[in-house]
C-alpha cells in the first residue's frame, strides 16, 4: 500500500461539523501529526491517535484542502508494520482510508494525505 493519499470528500448542504480521526498503527507504534486546512494550522506536533477533531462545517469547506502529515515510528519490539487510518465524518458519507508500510526496525514512515472538500 501507499503512504500518500489524494482524495475528494463530498460535503452535504448542512451546517453540521466535519470531523477527522486518525488512528496510528500497528500495535505499539507511535506517531506525530501536522494538520492544516489551506493556510490555517489545525494541529501541530499532535502525538498519537486523534478522535473526531472538528475541521469545519459542511457549508464553509467547499473547495478547501485538508493536508495531513503523520510520521509513524517503529517502537514495537514485535513487528515493523506501520499504518495510518484516516476517517472523515459528517459530510455526505463517512469515509475511511488505510495506508500502511513496513519499515526497518526503529525507523519511521511518513504518511501524507491531501483531501479536497467538494459540495454539489
Amino acid at each position: 500500500m501507499s503512504t500518500d493519499l489524494v482524495k475528494t470528500y463530498i460535503l452535504n448542504r448542512s451546517s453540521d461539523d466535519v470531523k477527522l480521526s486518525l488512528i496510528i498503527g500497528g500495535i505499539e507504534q507511535t506517531g506525530t501529526s501536522l494538520i492544516t486546512l489551506g493556510e490555517t494550522l489545525i494541529l501541530k506536533d499532535h502525538s498519537g491517535d486523534l478522535h473526531q477533531q472538528v475541521i469545519g462545517q459542511n457549508n464553509n469547506l467547499h473547495q478547501k484542502v485538508l493536508n495531513i502529515i503523520t510520521i509513524v515510528t517503529d517502537t514495537s519490539p514485535n513487528h515493523n508494520d506501520t499504518d495510518l487510518y484516516v476517517l472523515l465524518e459528517g459530510g455526505f458519507v463517512t469515509k475511511g482510508y488505510k495506508m500502511q508500510e513496513k519499515v526497518q526496525p526503529g525507523t519511521s514512515a511518513v504518511y501524507t494525505a491531501e483531501i479536497t472538500f467538494y459540495q454539489f
